[in-house]
């Protein structure tokens, strides 16, 4: 018998994502989002990435507190790119399912992107690109002063009593 979830609701939080060839594709594994939901895998590449460290190498389910897969997101908004690329967007996502909670943040089973922000970077370009994988999607485009107010409509952040 397994004991009652500790959240029997979505939780929201932050994430960023590289813009590449008209879609969102996750900024540090070979992963695209093709569509608004996304479940989580434990990708072999990922282990080969990083030569196996924090990585099982049995086969599990995603996420797995030992092991680094799962679908990651932040309780704050901010961009986290690499140095120098900027292609880049940001925007909240909801999830479920297992959450592996950490300082900063989770990774999920199950997510869903619920909106992009307006990139801030000036280039009309990546704005453009961001309006069109937001239209495609059918998810709202808004400002990212509006996060915050986003991710509270859309089920609020992991609650304090779970996070380490």
């Amino acid at each position: 018998m397994s004991g009652a979830p500790d959240l029997a609701h979505v939780v929201a939080g932050f994430r960023s994502w590289r813009v590449a060839s008209g879609r969102l594709m996750s900024p540090y594994i070979p992963c695209r989002w093709d569509g608004r939901v996304i479940h989580a895998e434990c990708f072999d590449a990922n282990r080969v990435l990083q030569q196996g460290r924090g990585w099982l190498r049995e086969p599990h389910c995603s996420p797995h507190p030992g092991c680094q897969c799962g679908i990651y997101a932040y309780d704050r908004p901010g961009l986290r790119s690499y140095y120098g690329e900027v292609w880049w967007c940001e925007g909240v996502i909801t999830a479920w399912g297992r959450l592996v909670v950490h300082a900063s943040g989770w990774r999920a089973e199950h997510a869903r992107v619920e909106a992009l922000a307006v990139p801030e970077l000036g280039d009309p370009r990546l704005v453009d690109a961001v309006g069109a994988i937001a239209e495609r999607l059918g998810v709202a485009l808004v400002e990212r002063s509006e996060l915050d107010s986003v991710a509270e409509a859309a089920g609020g952040l992991v609650p304090e009593a779970l996070r380490p």
